[in-house]
């Protein structure tokens, strides 16, 4: 006879919950899109997001911190795609971009500098025109502003000649 799996109880995905986040940073939507899929209703997911928040296991601001700091450094985005991925867990606001200037400017554009010297190794182009275009397309897909990244690139250009 096959094994009846029941959808686990709110005080169980609590305490799971309350572990996992003890462990690692979770945004709120990761934590109720979790609870649904278990099989639980939304306002349960709502009851224990909040319970997790007054217990301090939940914290968006620290969450945010934690985010921007591993996708700059470890994944090497630019602030847009940041931003749209925080935002797209549902976290807007000050608090964003207050982390996103704590990202040093220097530091930035030192990132984009390395990325776009190694994409400049990889494109197959005889035009500078369209090698340039390439390499703005390039920058603005890791998130990193036009702007900053035509400055960066007329920067790399110049010690190319």
């Amino acid at each position: 006879m096959p094994k009846i799996n029941k959808p686990p109880t709110e005080t169980e995905l609590y305490s799971r919950f309350s572990r996992q986040c003890s462990i690692s940073e979770y945004a709120p939507a990761d934590i109720k899109q979790k609870v649904l899929r278990a099989g639980l209703s939304s306002a349960a997911a709502e009851r224990i997001i909040e319970k997790l928040t007054d217990e301090g296991f939940i914290n968006e601001s620290r969450y945010t911190k934690a985010f921007v700091h591993d996708k700059f450094e470890l994944n090497h985005w630019g602030h847009k795609k940041i931003e749209a991925a925080l935002a797209q867990k549902g976290i807007r606001g000050t608090g964003v971009q207050e982390q996103l200037a704590n990202i040093d400017e220097d530091r930035y554009k030192a990132v984009l500098t390395e990325l776009i010297t190694t994409k400049n190794k990889s494109i197959r182009t005889d035009s500078n025109q369209e090698r340039f275009q390439k390499l703005l397309a390039f920058a603005a897909s890791r998130g990193f502003e036009l702007s900053i990244a035509y400055d960066v690139l007329e920067t790399i250009i110049r010690s190319e000649d």
